[in-house]
């Protein structure tokens, strides 16, 4: 028995291992592609996008693990149906239940892990990154390129024809400013120069240039200035110690003190986190577990797709809920614990009724009849129309 757990959790590891690799991949392709812009066009280090790769990584591998759980399990259970390996296990002895130990096994040890890294490497990692895309954003809003519009920072195209040896004094600007969708602005200016003003918040001065905005109803409005200062909206030169972490950055400690003794506001921000960091990997679990019963279902005349079907509907629906829990929080309709454990609650009900349905060697009939409708319309759609002279 003890080689056949081994088998089936050997079997369940490789191929949620495998179907996390390829999804976070997938995931984290645009933001990388994106960081690729940066150095191929921006000339920014190539280790300092590496870094900030590495620190993207942990928040993806997390926000997966659920899917790759789904997933994979279902991948190795349907291949083992399709070998009829299951129907051999079951013809041996071994119930739904005995099949579900070395998985839930599997399962439980991705659940800690993921809850691991959501108090401990996410935050840190979510806190080194928004370090590192400050000073990203720093670097480039001063390596402004002379006879190029440059897009670094989102919302705002600068054009400058000439600058300065330290990049702070400029002439010839124009810049289109849509960071306000409502209030589109155009300015012109013979000169300008980058300043801090205050601690943190960055300007850029403007000399003898003019305004342009276009305003709702289709008016506009024209200025002319001799000076003019636009905040550019990012921190030039921020430093670490400057930066104030938001609840997502907090390690455990600091969050519990968030909790605890900051306004109630910010309290609630931090209580929602809590409950964030621990509700979904405790839906991987969930989903983990109904991807053995759906698996064992695909050893019936199901079709290759039923599973898959069922288990992307779930994901969906399992992860609504969670969203419409959260943004319930965040408007105060709700209690915090219930905005995040209802919906795992509700999951964890509908995933308990399914095993026991299907240690029964009970189907789902209407589930089967859709899934099999779906997979024959690629064959109803590419099926050739008769003519008329086939008549």
């Amino acid at each position: 028995m003890i080689r056949l757990y081994r088998y089936l959790f050997m079997e369940c590891a490789i191929s949620t291992a495998l179907v996390l690799f390829v999804l976070t991949f997938l995931i984290m392709l645009p933001k990388i592609l994106n960081l690729v812009d940066l150095w191929v066009n921006k000339g920014v280090d190539i280790g300092v996008l590496g870094s900030m790769i590495l620190w993207l990584s942990p928040q993806f591998v997390v926000s997966v693990v659920p899917m790759a759980l789904l997933m994979g399990i279902l991948l190795a259970l349907g291949r083992l149906s399709q070998d009829s390996e299951i129907v051999i296990l079951k013809a041996s002895g071994m119930s739904l239940y005995q099949i579900l130990f070395p998985i839930a096994i599997l399962i439980t040890l991705f659940t800690l892990l993921t809850i691991a890294l959501n108090m401990t490497v996410v935050p840190n990692s979510f806190h080194r990154f928004s370090i590192l895309r400050n000073a990203l954003i720093s670097s480039t809003t001063l390596a402004l390129k002379p006879q190029t519009f440059n897009q670094t920072i989102p919302g705002l195209t600068i054009y400058i024809h000439e600058k300065s040896e330290n990049g702070s004094v400029m002439s010839g600007l124009l810049i289109h400013d849509e960071r306000k969708p409502d209030s589109i602005v155009t300015l012109t200016a013979r000169k300008g120069q980058l300043q801090l003003h205050g601690k943190n918040d960055s300007i850029l001065l403007l000399e003898e240039g003019s305004r342009h905005e276009k305003l709702p109803g289709g008016r506009y409005r024209h200025l002319r200035f001799a000076h003019y200062n636009l905040d550019l909206g990012v921190s030039l030169g921020l430093k670490e110690e400057q930066h104030k972490a938001s609840p997502r950055e907090m390690e455990i400690s600091s969050l519990i003190d968030s909790i605890l003794f900051d306004p109630p506001e910010e309290s609630l921000k931090g209580m929602a986190e809590l409950h964030r960091r621990l509700a979904y990997p405790v839906a991987g679990l969930i989903l983990g577990v109904f991807s053995v019963a759906l698996g064992l279902q695909q050893s019936h005349r199901t079709g290759r797709v039923y599973g898959f079907i069922v288990a992307v509907l779930t994901l969906l629906f399992h992860y609504m809920l969670l969203s419409f829990g959260d943004v319930a929080v965040t408007r105060e309709l709700i209690p915090t614990a219930a905005g995040y454990w209802l919906p795992n609650l509700l999951m964890a009900l509908v995933t308990l009724y399914v095993t026991i349905h299907t240690a029964k060697d009970g189907s789902f009939t209407a589930i089967i009849w859709l899934s099999q409708n779906i997979a024959a319309l690629p064959q109803k759609f590419l099926r050739p129309r008769p003519t008329p002279g086939d008549f």
